[in-house]
């Protein structure tokens, strides 16, 4: 065997003299880099005892996964038993949990509202007012609005029937039901049910101590402070409708009678039945509202945007200042609530504290309501575009000291 001498291998390297491998070295190379299969049949079938528990733990969390997925469709379907219950040609949807069962509102199909107490008159129907027993022992207080359709409708056919193959009551209640019947918000009224029987329908919402924002003006019962928590509660509500609820909702028709007061004072927008659910920023709809809080480009087609309820809630800023309504007396009628506003504005802060309600006048607090008719003229310009939107309405009333 031939030897290299000490110091060789350089001299190879640097010639460029390849090198050849003993072939005994070679197979020790390969048994080392490939390592012989054991093809005897223990070695074959013989299981590593790490591969065996982690096998044992994935059949484990596969059973565990699959039975909680069938407990929770389970929970599910008796949920959706309940939360909707046919009952005699009765269906009962509940909204929420604050009514205990579907059960305890049979008594108003089987009724019709028949020796409840009537709370109000509106233009769909009376509303009532019941006692219901509530999950924590307590009952709870409800308002029971009373809708009577020319023909009796199956529940089905309510929730999928086109809109242009409704009639009018029929799409104010569906509206209700898709707007404030999947939303919540401190300063919106809560659906809590829907009972339909026939032709008649009936939504239960939750019970305002105080009435609405109109019968308060008129008896005279708020002071600014009251006024002032008021107008930050309505553009609270608006701003949720138009920035933070995906897709928006305007309301169209925006105006005392339609906020509502609880036992603290605090403001809840009512009645969704002309609201429309708008995917963009404005919808091209029909004339909708009341006279006197109807934004002008409504009468001109123009399409409804969020601005139209902007328009609208200056308005309401003007009534809660002034003390006075779009009809209360012929200069208003003649004139209207905006232009008059405009008129006196334009004269001068000392002219803007002659139109402030005399029953706040000398409390105060006058610079703060001039301010807040400033805002409310903001809020009426005839051009849509330059009215401020509602979260930027927001920020300005909060920044009047009181």
């Amino acid at each position: 065997m031939h030897t290299a001498r000490p110091g060789t291998f350089k001299q190879h390297a640097m010639s460029g003299t390849r090198l050849h491998m003993d072939p005994i070295n070679k197979k020790h190379r390969e048994f080392f880099t490939s390592p012989p299969v054991d093809t005897s049949s223990n070695k074959m079938f013989h299981l590593n005892p790490i591969v065996s528990v982690s096998a044992i733990i994935m059949v484990a969390s596969a059973f565990i996964f699959f039975a909680c997925l069938i407990v929770t469709v389970f929970v599910f379907c008796m949920k959706n038993k309940q939360d909707r219950m046919k009952l005699k040609d009765c269906t009962i949807t509940l909204f929420g949990h604050e009514i205990k069962s579907a059960k305890d509102l049979s008594f108003v199909a089987s009724t019709g509202g028949v020796g409840l107490e009537i709370i109000g008159r509106g233009g769909c129907g009376d509303v009532y007012k019941a006692h219901l027993p509530r999950r924590r022992g307590e009952n709870l207080t409800v308002a029971i609005k009373k809708i009577t359709l020319t023909s009796p409708m199956s529940s089905s056919q309510f929730y999928q029937e086109r809109s242009s193959c409704l009639s009018d009551k029929m799409r104010q209640v569906r509206a209700e039901i898709k707007t404030v019947g999947h939303v919540g918000h401190p300063n919106l009224v809560r659906l809590l049910a829907h009972v339909s029987k026939g032709e008649h329908h009936f939504l239960v919402s939750e019970f305002m101590q105080n009435g609405s924002l109109h019968d308060a003006l008129k008896k005279c019962q708020l002071d600014w402070p009251a006024r002032y928590k008021i107008a930050l509660g309505i553009i609270s509500g608006l701003q949720f409708l138009h920035f933070i609820h995906k897709p928006c909702i305007i309301h169209r028709d925006l105006k005392p009678g339609n906020i509502l007061l609880d036992s603290d004072l605090n403001p809840k927008i009512a009645d969704f039945g002309l609201a429309k659910v708008v995917e963009g920023r404005f919808v091209r709809t029909r004339l909708a509202g009341t006279l006197g809080y109807i934004a002008p480009e409504n009468y001109n087609g123009m399409p409804c945007t969020d601005k139209c309820d902007v328009y609208s809630f200056g308005v309401i800023l003007a009534v809660l200042v002034t003390g006075r309504f779009p009809n209360d007396d012929r200069v208003l009628e003649e004139m209207g609530m905006v232009k008059w506003v405009r008129r006196v504005m334009s004269s001068g802060d000392e002219a803007a504290i002659g139109i402030i309600d005399e029953k706040m006048v000398g409390n105060g607090y006058e610079e703060q309501m001039v301010l807040v008719l400033k805002i409310a003229c903001f809020c009426m310009y005839d051009n849509p575009r330059e009215r401020p939107r509602s979260r930027d309405l927001k920020c300005m009333l909060a920044q009047i000291k009181h």
